[in-house]
């Protein structure tokens, strides 16, 4: 783990590290010795408000932010509350970066969804030279354009102020930790909810979401938090990069797999009355694979079983998250 030496007695904020996917990079930075700062929500603290970012910051004085920040969910959470999504992740992007640059911040580390990529396109394979070949897709539009236009604001600052920004673009993400509540929880998380609560009670079929043939670019979350850091460490150009596994995996694959994994027996009904999203979400990793000489580790079936025994030891806290 050579790549950790680079934070060793660094100041690191974590925004967003008691959530989901912040927790994974934390929980690996805290094998070399660094300091790291975790802003909580229950302190008071609102990135929505650029006194609270530059407050926070300017006390902390930290060499390296990054930022996990976000009020994100699956395609049924984002649905009657787009404007407040939109305006609430941007404001905590720029902010964040703005607030980062006046205190001397050394490098943002800005993690960025893969839904901030066009949502129309013909290739199954999505590389950095297509980010801005067309529009967003409409069921995430107004979490995948605050994410987009960070990239823009990074690159602003770049110019103006030679501010040192990465913008790391990520797959699909799973783990332990996941939103596993309806209102907010991904494709993946709420299938192994529906499906482990299926057996526990006997029920003879899950309904699953759309066809079933979308493909998803998934990636465990602690391979993710791996990359991420790998990356702050090696990478320190403004353009886009993508982490990913580079394979696509369709959703009725994952189902099926959630559905071995938890011992259903019974059936898995597709409602294709309900949006699918984006056809295809595969990320290219050619370029990842150069800059940082790395590919994650965890094949889906290990990554899901982790998953699922996570979610069963911490049910209750689980789907209430």
């Amino acid at each position: 783990m050579s790549y950790l030496q680079y934070f060793k007695e660094k100041k690191i904020v974590v925004a967003g590290g008691n959530g989901f996917f912040g927790s994974h990079i934390v929980d690996r930075l805290r094998k070399i010795k660094c300091k790291i700062f975790v802003p909580k929500t229950k302190d008071g603290i609102d990135f929505r408000k650029y006194e609270d970012c530059f407050s926070y910051l300017d006390s902390t004085k930290p060499d390296i932010v990054i930022n996990c920040a976000a009020d994100q969910g699956g395609i049924a959470y984002h649905r009657g509350k787009q404007a407040d999504l939109f305006i609430d992740n941007m404001l905590m992007g720029m902010y964040l970066m703005q607030a980062s640059q006046q205190v001397g911040v050394k490098k943002f580390v800005n993690i960025v969804a893969g839904c901030s990529y066009p949502g129309y396109v013909e290739n199954e394979e999505m590389n950095e030279d297509e980010y801005w070949n067309g529009r967003l897709h409409e069921s995430i539009f107004s979490f995948g354009f605050p994410r987009k236009a960070s990239t823009v604001y990074g690159l602003a600052l770049k110019k103006q102020f030679n501010f040192n920004s990465i913008h790391l673009v990520m797959a699909n993400m799973y783990g332990p930790r996941e939103h596993f509540n309806p209102e907010q929880s991904k494709a993946l998380a709420g299938l192994i909810k529906k499906i482990y609560e299926a057996k526990k009670n006997n029920l003879p079929t899950v309904e699953v979401w759309g066809t079933g043939k979308p493909t998803r670019d998934w990636l465990y979350a602690k391979d993710g938090a791996e990359a991420i850091l790998r990356a702050t460490a090696s990478y320190d150009d403004i353009e886009p990069l993508n982490i990913a596994t580079g394979i696509g995996i369709s959703v009725a694959k994952v189902a099926e797999t959630i559905k071995n994994i938890v011992g259903y027996r019974g059936k898995l009904v597709y409602n294709t009355t309900k949006p699918d999203g984006a056809l295809h979400k595969t990320f290219g990793i050619h370029k990842m694979k150069k800059i940082i000489g790395w590919v994650p580790s965890t094949p889906i079936e290990k990554g899901i079983k982790e998953t699922t025994e996570w979610f069963s030891k911490n049910y209750e806290k689980a789907i209430s998250y």
